[in-house]
């Protein structure tokens, strides 16, 4: 099942119940949400399950049960060694020791087969989590989207 009713981040006490039981120091972390998990996964860092890069290999990575068909295309992850969290809405994934290249077989999907998050072009949750980090850009940031806006608006 995937539905954002399934996870909006309510799983994340039992994520960092999962990586203090595992001993990780860094947990990459796949949420359907816009907020930093670090907040309640101290070691967690936002990750994208379809652009996994060399350094992830071997590692355990907890994706959203959204992101697996829904709003990514991350199925290629259920092939490798996995555990439900919080009754399958994140899911723990070990990833092999070599990942193989997107679009292989057994890897990440090709970039002509990627979905955004909630398909806005391109990554809305590093745009948010900058913000949060930054709010003295958001009047600049605001500034662009409502000339771009005008811009596309105009073009009608």
């Amino acid at each position: 099942a995937s539905d954002s009713n399934v996870d909006w981040n309510q799983a994340l006490p039992e994520v960092r119940k999962f990586a203090d039981l595992h001993g990780l120091k860094t947990l990459k972390i796949d949420t359907y949400s816009m907020t930093d998990p670090a907040a309640v996964v101290p070691q967690g860092k936002i990750w994208d399950c379809q652009k996994p890069s060399t350094e992830d290999a071997g590692q355990w990575v907890v994706v959203s049960s959204n992101m697996i068909m829904d709003a990514h295309n991350c199925t290629w992850l259920m092939q490798y060694p996995h555990e439900r969290l919080a009754g399958g809405s994140m899911w723990a994934v070990h990833l092999p020791s070599v990942i193989p290249p997107a679009g292989s077989q057994g890897g990440p999907p090709p970039a002509s087969a990627q979905k955004h998050f909630l398909g806005y072009p391109g990554d809305m949750r590093a745009f948010f989590l900058n913000l949060y980090y930054h709010p003295e850009q958001l009047p600049r940031v605001c500034a662009e989207l409502e000339a771009q806006f005008w811009k596309q608006y105009r073009k009608r």
